[in-house]
Parts: C-alpha cells; sequence; structure tokens
C-alpha cells in the first residue's frame, strides 16, 4: 500500500488510461492519463518557478482544474499546497498568506489582485487557466516525484466557527491512508462517478481529490452550487455517490425541478459536515431513493473519524435517536469518550471524543502549543462533546466552547437545536449562551422564521418544554433574516455571540 499520493494517479493512470478521471461541469475533461501526463508537467512549471520539496503553494480559484494541478503537482514534489477560501475578505486572506508563507501562488482569473493587495511581501502569481499558464505547461518538462510519506502535502485551514483559523498539516501518508479506509469505509467502486458540489478548498471536498484515485473512479466538479445545476449533473453524469451540506439538501428539495427519478443511479448520499436537523434526514429518507452515510469527523484527523451507514440508517428509521447519531468508528480510526479526569465515560454519559489514528495531522503549522494541546499520548482532543450508547452509536452533543451553563446545569445547544428545526414556524434555528446576571447564561434561540411566520417566545419554549427537560427551554429569542455560516454551511456561533451578545431578552 503506498504512502504516496501521487502513486495512487500513477496506478490508475496505469490501470485506466482512458478512464474519465475529472470532468468539470462546463469545462475540461480529462483521462487518468491525461491527468497523470499534466501533474507531472504542472510539477515541472512548479519546480522551475522554484517550488521544492518542503515549500508551500498557495491556491485562490473557484472550483475548478485549479485545486487538482495545485493538490496533485505540488504533492509530486513533496510541497504543501494550501487552499485560500475566495470567500474571505482581504484581511483574512493577507492572514492566511503571512501565516503559509508560499513559495508561489496559482489564481483563478480575477483573483491575482485580491492575492497581491493581500500580501505581505511581493510572491510570484500563476494565473491559472490563462493561454500563458497553458503555454508554459505545454513547454514544461515533467517533474520526477521527490515526496516522501512524511511530507506535509495539503495545509487545510480550519473554519474558525469558534475563532481564528488554524493550518492543518496532514501528509502524505496521512491522505493516502485516508483514501484507503474511505474506499473501504463507503464501499467505493471503479465504476463510482463522485459529485464534487461544495468548494475544493474545504477538506470534506478538497480530500476527494485524493480519495477518487484510489481506484479509477471519476470525479465530477461544479464549481458553484446551484440547485437545478446540481440535479441537471446528478441526472446527466450519472452520479453515484456525493457530499452535500444541509443548506444545499434543502435548495435541492424545494427546487421545482427535484425528481427523485433524477437520482436513480446515485447509491449514496453523504451528509454532516454541518448538523442536520431531523425533519431534513426524515425528508432525505423519505424521498431519495440512495443509501444515506452520516460522517462525523475534523480536518485535524483528515475527515470521516465515525460514520452512521445505510444499513443503520433504516435500522434506526422512526427513532429520534438515529438522526442525532453519528454512528460508529470507521476502519482505521478509535474513537474514545472520556471525563475531565481522563477516565473513559460509561455510556450514555457526556465527555469529550478523543481520536487516534494514523490518519491524524502532523501538527498545526508554526503552533508547536496548539499541536501539544490537541494531540496528547497519540490522542487527538477533538473539543467535541458526546456519549455512546449501549451499541457503540455516538451523538454528539456540541463544542466544549459552546457549552451552554445556565443555572449550573450543563445543556447541550444540539439537542434543542434539533427539536426546533421540527417546529412549523422555524425555518432555520442556532441555540447558544448569552450573558445573564440571574442563570449565568440564558440559553437563547437565534431562529430564521418560515416566510410570513413569527414565533414567539413562548411558542418556542412550550415546544421545548414538551419535548426535552424543562431546563432547556429558551429564555431568549432573537429572530433574524439569516444565520452566519461558513463554506460547508456551519453555523459560526462565535459571530452569533458577537452580534448578539448584548441584546436583551424578548
Amino acid at each position: 500500500m503506498s504512502a504516496l499520493v501521487t502513486d495512487l494517479l500513477a496506478r490508475s493512470a496505469r490501470l485506466y488510461p482512458d478512464r474519465r478521471a475529472v470532468r468539470i461541469v462546463g469545462g475540461s475533461s480529462l483521462t487518468y492519463a491525461e491527468l497523470s501526463r499534466r501533474v507531472a508537467r504542472v510539477a515541472g512549471l512548479l519546480a522551475r518557478s522554484g517550488v521544492g520539496r518542503g515549500d508551500r503553494v498557495a491556491v485562490m480559484a473557484p472550483g475548478g482544474l485549479a485545486f487538482f494541478d495545485t493538490y496533485l503537482g505540488a504533492a509530486r514534489l513533496g510541497a504543501a499546497a494550501v487552499p485560500i477560501s475566495t470567500r474571505l475578505a482581504l484581511p483574512e486572506i493577507s492572514r492566511q498568506l503571512a501565516d503559509a508563507d508560499p513559495a508561489t501562488v496559482i489564481v483563478g482569473a480575477g483573483y491575482g489582485e485580491a492575492v497581491a493587495q493581500a500580501s505581505h511581501r511581493a510572491v510570484p502569481l500563476i494565473e491559472h487557466g490563462s493561454r500563458e499558464y497553458e503555454r508554459q505547461l505545454c513547454s514544461s518538462d515533467p517533474a520526477p516525484s521527490t515526496a516522501r510519506p512524511e511530507d506535509t502535502a495539503l495545509i487545510i485551514y480550519t473554519s474558525g466557527t469558534t475563532g481564528d483559523p488554524k493550518g492543518v498539516c496532514l501528509s502524505q501518508a496521512a491522505l493516502t491512508f485516508n483514501a484507503y479506509v474511505t474506499a473501504v469505509s463507503q464501499e467505493l467502486r471503479h465504476s463510482d462517478a463522485y459529485l464534487s458540489a461544495t468548494p475544493l478548498y474545504h477538506a470534506s471536498a478538497g480530500l476527494r481529490v485524493i480519495t477518487m484515485l484510489v481506484d479509477g473512479q471519476t470525479h465530477v466538479v461544479l464549481p458553484s452550487f446551484d440547485a437545478d445545476a446540481a440535479i441537471s449533473t446528478i441526472s446527466e453524469e450519472e452520479i453515484t455517490t456525493t457530499i452535500m451540506v444541509a443548506t444545499q439538501l434543502q435548495r435541492i428539495f424545494d427546487s421545482r425541478r427535484f425528481d427523485p427519478e433524477a437520482f436513480r443511479k446515485m447509491r449514496l448520499l453523504l451528509y454532516g459536515a454541518a448538523p442536520t436537523g431531523s425533519n431534513l434526514v426524515e425528508r432525505m429518507m423519505d424521498s431519495l431513493p440512495c443509501g444515506l452515510y452520516h460522517g462525523y469527523g475534523l480536518t485535524e484527523a483528515s475527515a470521516v473519524c465515525a460514520a452512521l451507514g445505510p444499513e443503520d440508517h433504516h435500522r434506526l428509521a422512526g427513532e429520534h435517536r438515529s438522526v442525532l447519531s453519528c454512528g460508529r468508528p470507521i476502519v482505521g480510526v478509535d474513537v474514545a469518550i472520556r471525563r475531565p479526569d481522563g477516565r473513559e465515560a460509561e455510556p450514555g454519559e457526556v465527555g469529550e471524543l478523543l481520536v487516534r489514528t494514523p490518519k491524524l495531522m502532523s501538527g498545526y503549522w508554526r503552533q508547536p502549543e496548539a499541536t501539544s494541546q490537541a494531540i496528547r499520548n497519540g490522542w487527538l482532543h477533538t473539543g467535541d462533546l458526546g456519549h455512546r450508547d449501549a451499541e457503540g452509536h455516538i451523538y454528539l452533543s456540541g463544542r466544549i466552547k459552546e457549552l451552554i451553563i445556565s443555572g449550573g446545569v450543563n445543556i447541550y445547544p444540539p439537542q434543542i437545536e434539533d427539536v426546533l428545526s421540527c417546529h412549523p414556524r422555524v425555518a432555520e434555528v442556532a441555540v447558544i449562551g448569552l450573558p445573564d446576571d440571574r442563570w449565568g447564561e440564558a440559553v437563547t434561540a437565534v431562529v430564521v422564521p418560515r416566510p410570513g411566520q413569527s414565533p414567539t417566545l413562548a411558542e418556542i419554549a412550550d415546544w421545548v418544554g414538551a419535548r426535552l427537560a424543562s431546563h432547556m427551554k429558551p429564555k431568549r429569542l432573537i429572530l433574524t433574516e439569516q444565520l452566519p455560516r461558513g463554506a460547508t454551511g456551519k453555523v459560526e456561533k462565535h459571530r452569533l455571540l458577537e452580534l448578539h451578545g448584548n441584546r436583551s431578552a424578548r
């Protein structure tokens, strides 16, 4: 079993040279033989630009071939690709570039100016897709692979939902191990066609660039998400597997063009990058003819660590607990749930999730103290709270930093959010704790109402009180037009706290 990223590509190119490797919707298409030759020339172009083993190559572009070129071309040289989100503001781009200190930056059309303004020093820019880029690629000599398994191949900045993002370093060995165990866990087949509908600069989508190389699978990329375009692509490209977040799925179901027949070839739909309400899970099970795979993971562990597969979705159907479970650890991953004193939690007892696996990060880029705090005795301390049932299914209770302590009682926001997601007047909801003189923290529901319907605090509290313990009833209600979300649909609760920290009760 190879521990080098480009060995996966070389194997598929050797076994399946004419198999379609990459298809950019509305753009180019490459076979495995073509992709392999192209990556070798991209590596040559980067080497000629001064990139060597251990260097960083940043990429900022809309979803497309730029990520395949950068991720695989840099990996061939033993360099690290650093994806930069196109959604970032200029100061955020500046911070990430200063931190990563790339040798060069590959930019998509229209992003060169932003990178140049954000850079603290003059950094070489390569405009991907331009005539000059393609000309240089054609004249570039293929570069030999100089990578080693321990080399960092990707530095992905965390979403920063609870604070400033950190650069997560993922080695060649971690990425290839992740590709193999993902293929086993999701029963990937040579004939699979995977739709990438989320940004390739995010871990769950970006890692698929490597995972889909395992056995010559096809990677179809939708450069920007549109519900109607996604439905058409799934049908026309005969997509068999994809990853989507809750907001994307909701838009697909709400589209007038939604037809279960479009999903006739789909065998596995993965969800779970952000919390998914029980009403949406029930709708997926009722409306889609494919299996569902609910994954729990984090960038620091190369994405998925535990999963609820299709069989468990159906076995647990009708039980409310099924929508809260993120399943059991996948092959190659150990998950422990520990009390604050370090001892193993009993079934049903909430504790912190710890992860141990060969696909753990090497560390946070240039942050040794943060790394030593996160990884102790070989275990990654995730900062996530949860418990395990008697069958080994894991249930998340939220982040340690998002735990609400109201009146001396620990309250876990996801439980309340799941209940409120079923309220007939609630379109979206996030639960936070706001400072309160009496309670210490007041349970606060931040609600996006359904069109033309605005719930009252009394209605919200009664709804929760009828389904959960009385101390979990919201004491405050904030109505808003939208929730602040990151690229993967995760609600950025630190922004809610900044926005509403001084808000009075309603």
